[in-house]
């Protein structure tokens, strides 16, 4: 007994990884093969934590933020990169892919760890009224970690956020021989809104905002007005973003903002993926622990940014000739080491500008409001980062997608930006001097949508695979 439990356990724990020949199916190191695996709440906590680990090792954190930067405008490859994300930053992506493979087997290992403690989580003894209310707590955390994983799943391997367009297969439960085909958009949206609703409610009787390391009922929020914007529910999304934002305030100095990228603070955080010492140094995306340095701030995204806007020199790390990119320098022990910032009130303050923008009845000045607020509290000087005002809706999108360029870089959104709004990547001649043929890539293009891996098609012959591919 002890022993089948302390194997489940490690299993949980423990941050190996899923093949894609059975991406969406339970590993065997997974599985629990007896009734009692989990035998009280001690147990159960420990299992939970092993769930955020897996989300911690590689899923929304460090890889997410690689894909974009490299993928997109943000970095420029020097002399010095040894080969580190050449295939995804010169756009040669196919169903073979090892990035394509891992965000895909990833996701579904997160999947599958939560759904296999969710499907244990009942039979757990709760003696108090404390214990049973922190096991609703549980699993509200655990579907709000399984639908985070649908959804981005759904934004990586959908041709579009278009309800009818083919996105990824939901898998609510733990499977084991099942093959099951792709969902749409309007499939995963639905199920992701139902989990976030179900969890929310939970997370406001049991839970609080003050661990910005678990999922908070502030999070959920924050998740939500997210997935309402990319599927354009623009009402909800100024809701769930006002509501984060009436919560948590920006930073309120220049000090205070870089601050949130030593970890010395956690100002603007509403929920962050804590880093320890180990494999999953985030910094190291870009430079070296020995000081090599893979990728560089581009110029065209650095060329963004106005004098004495505190966001361009947290961005910059110096570093002699190169342009070090400096958000996740992390501790001088243990270089690169930061944490993930999953979800950041700033974030909100656009998302609530976007919509307010895009919404059945536009609202300039509320959208103006958001993006102003924002930029004032990015001011080192007073004179610095005017207040700005839109002409029109074109105008509008405009300047909000340039102030989520500088504001929301290196975290992971410019490659999904690009996609939501059918934009190319359009890099300056002087950011590929070591790759000019890949200077731009079309509006479009089938390489912003991921390829089903070819082994997960193998394995499940009702998968469609993406066009392109």
């Amino acid at each position: 007994m002890k022993k089948i439990k302390n194997l489940f356990l490690s299993a949980v724990i423990l941050t190996s990884l899923f093949s894609c020949e059975d991406a969406y199916r339970i590993d065997p190191a997974d599985e629990i093969t007896d009734q009692n695996a989990i035998v009280n709440m001690d147990d159960l906590g420990r299992a939970v934590l092993g769930v955020y680990s897996r989300v911690g090792t590689r899923i929304d954190g460090d890889n997410f933020i690689a894909w974009s930067a490299y993928f997109t405008d943000e970095c420029k490859k020097p002399q010095s990169n040894r080969g580190q994300g050449v295939q995804v930053h010169t756009w040669s992506i196919n169903s073979g892919t090892n990035e394509a493979e891992k965000y895909y087997g990833d996701l579904y290992a997160s999947i599958n760890r939560a759904n296999t403690v969710l499907e244990k989580i009942d039979a757990v003894p709760a003696t108090t009224t404390a214990d049973v209310n922190l096991k609703e707590k549980y699993k509200a955390e655990l579907k709000v970690i399984r639908a985070m994983a649908h959804f981005d799943l759904m934004r990586f391997f959908s041709k579009s956020y278009d309800p009818s367009s083919l996105a990824t297969t939901i898998v609510d439960h733990v499977i084991v021989f099942e093959t099951l085909p792709r969902n749409t958009v309007g499939e995963v949206t639905a199920f992701v809104n139902n989990e976030l609703a179900d969890a929310y409610d939970v997370l406001e009787m049991y839970g609080s905002n003050a661990d910005v390391t678990r999922v908070t009922p502030l999070a959920v929020q924050a998740l939500r007005a997210r997935v309402a914007l990319y599927t354009k529910d623009y009402a909800s999304a100024v809701t769930y973003s006002q509501e984060v934002i009436d919560g948590i305030p920006l930073a309120a100095n220049p000090t205070e903002y870089t601050d949130i990228w030593t970890d010395a603070s956690n100002a603007e955080i509403v929920f962050k993926l804590k880093r320890v010492t180990g494999n999953n140094q985030v910094g190291r995306l870009f430079t070296d622990s020995n000081g090599d340095v893979f990728y560089e701030v581009s110029n065209g995204l650095f060329q963004t940014f106005d004098a004495n806007d505190v966001r361009s020199f947290t961005l910059t790390q110096s570093g002699g000739a190169d342009r070090r990119v400096g958000k996740y320098v992390g501790p001088s022990s243990d270089f690169g080491l930061a944490d993930i910032k999953v979800l950041r009130v700033a974030e909100m303050y656009l998302i609530n500008a976007e919509a307010h923008v895009l919404k059945a009845a536009p609202d300039f000045a509320a959208a103006e409001l958001a993006i102003n607020t924002l930029r004032q509290s990015r001011r080192i000087t007073p004179s610095a980062l005017p207040d700005v005002a839109f002409s029109d809706e074109a105008d509008a999108i405009d300047k909000i997608l340039l102030e989520r360029r500088k504001e929301l870089a290196f975290e992971g959104h410019r490659f999904f930006d690009l996609k939501r709004f059918n934009l190319g990547v359009d890099r300056l001649a002087s950011d590929v001097l070591l790759n000019d043929f890949a200077e731009d890539l079309a509006p479009g293009d089938h390489r912003f949508t991921l390829p089903i891996p070819q082994q997960a098609i193998f394995s499940n012959g009702t998968l469609i695979q993406n066009p392109g591919y």
